[in-house]
Formats: C-alpha cells, structure tokens, sequence
C-alpha cells in the first residue's frame, strides 16, 4: 500500500472505532422511569414528583425537594397516587413552578480508543 493509503486507512478505522461506543451507549443506555415522573422547575429550584409500585402492590407519591425524597402519600390503588402528585403539581404551578410530564430519560456515554 501506498502512504497515502495507509493514512486514509487508519483514518476510517480510528473513525469506526470511535463511533461504535457512542452507538453502542446512546441505545442502550434508555431509562425507562416509572409510572409517572414529573419535572417542575422556578427560576434554579428544581423538584420532582413520582409514583412507585411497592413489593406490597401499593403505590406510593413521592416528592424529592433538594434531592432528598419523601413519601407524601400511599394507597392500594395507582388512580389515588396519580391524584395525589396532581394535586402537588397542581399547588406547585399555582405557585408559578413550570412543571411537565418526563415519558423517558436517555444517558449517553463516549469513550475513547487508544491505539
């Protein structure tokens, strides 16, 4: 092979290898949340408001301020958890707090190959 190809070779190889990992992550890495997840936000101020099923088959309301989580309210039944993080989303953006419905979260991760 002539240099120049070579070059070119080792270009397109260094590229495909590079590209793969990013792929590869960007696909695999999907986070499906759970039964609701909603986002509000005012100004810096971020909180979060979720529904989990427990091992017990109940839900429970969670609401997660400065990062730390509490459990405002449980039931036997998923309708009453999703009244119960209305009723805070509802209080939240009565206090003019943007809030919006997560459906999915996606990671990306890139890393690098040595030769």
């Amino acid at each position: 092979m002539k240099r120049d190809q070579i070059t070119v070779e080792n270009c397109r190889k260094a590229l495909v290898a590079l590209s793969i990992p990013v792929l590869f992550f960007s696909s695999v890495a999907k986070a499906e949340l759970g039964e609701a997840l909603v986002l509000c936000k005012h100004n810096k101020n971020v909180r979060t408001l979720r529904i989990e099923m427990g091992s017990d088959q109940k839900c429970k309301a969670i609401y997660t301020k400065q990062g730390i989580d509490q459990t405002i309210g449980s039931a036997q039944y998923l309708n009453s958890c999703t009244e119960i993080v209305a009723g805070v989303r509802k209080t939240l953006e009565e206090a003019k707090w943007s809030c919006r419905d997560v459906k999915e979260a996606r990671t990306s991760s890139v890393s690098t190959v040595v030769e």
